[in-house]
């Protein structure tokens, strides 16, 4: 058994309308297997996915070698790992990728990691969404690891512990020139959550490294409310840019996406 869809070289694959849900999994904690992703994709450049509900999957949808992907309109539940699964989408060696207009819901039955990942992908975009809940001591909200000039707009991420954003080289793979615009955190925590460690940040909000000569990222208009640890909003500040702005105010985070389809 494998996964609940998966193509390899099918090159401007389009996946539409679709719900996926794992049924095999525990009622809580891990997976039975980190093969057991809901949408699984090697290969296909410039793959197309939208109008997709997603649940209880190892990972949401995960994509490998998959430049030029587009995802929009997903509606995500419950990643259920084990490691190195555990995210609601990741693009692994997938640069030029976007996802937009999403929503990535976990909670107390989750066993997660990244809730969104950009790995080893430059130039991605992720905009207008919602990332709720996590309980990885390692895990970030929306992370951009080994990735270049990427960005993210538009993001509302709660109830994360380790790291809301983060930016940061991975082993031998550098990071730098990557920005996030009008992101927000909020209602974080810092102690052990589902059976799982505390947070190895300290409740970290903003992480931010860059790798040896690279360009510093940026952070605009940002804002976090409701914090497990208010002195810990970001770190590195000397790997980003000067005027960096992260706000102390009230928000009410974006409604999550809830897709409704003419077969149901």
């Amino acid at each position: 058994m494998g996964s609940g869809i998966y193509a390899w070289g099918a090159a401007g694959i389009r996946l539409q309308d679709l719900e996926i849900d794992h049924v095999g999994v525990p009622p809580s904690g891990t997976g039975p297997s980190q093969n057991r992703n809901n949408i699984e994709l090697e290969s296909c450049p410039d793959a197309i996915i939208i109008r997709v509900k997603a649940s209880r999957g190892s990972s949401n949808i995960y994509v490998v070698d998959c430049p030029g992907t587009q995802m929009s309109f997903l509606e995500l539940h419950d990643a259920r790992g084990p490691f190195p699964r555990g995210q609601n989408v990741q693009f692994n060696r997938s640069p030029d990728t976007s996802l937009e207009e999403f929503s990535a819901e976990n909670g107390p039955t989750s066993w997660t990691e990244d809730n969104i990942s950009a790995f080893h992908s430059d130039r991605c975009t992720i905009r207008r969404g919602l990332v709720f809940y996590n309980n990885s001591p390692t895990g970030a909200g929306v992370m951009l690891e080994g990735s270049f000039n990427c960005r993210v707009d538009d993001v509302d991420a709660v109830q994360q512990g380790n790291g809301a954003f983060s930016a940061v080289p991975q082993g031998k793979v550098g990071s730098g020139g990557c920005s996030f615009n009008r992101c927000r955190s909020r209602d974080t925590y810092n102690g052990p959550r589902d059976g799982r460690d505390a947070p190895t940040s300290n409740g970290l909000s903003f992480h931010t490294r860059i790798s040896e000569g690279a360009e510093k990222h940026s952070v605009r208009d940002c804002c976090v409310y409701a914090l497990a640890n208010p002195r810990n909003i970001i770190w590195q500040r000397a790997a980003v840019h000067a005027g960096w702005s992260i706000e102390r105010k009230v928000f009410d985070p974006r409604p999550p996406l809830r897709l409704a389809f003419n077969w149901q």
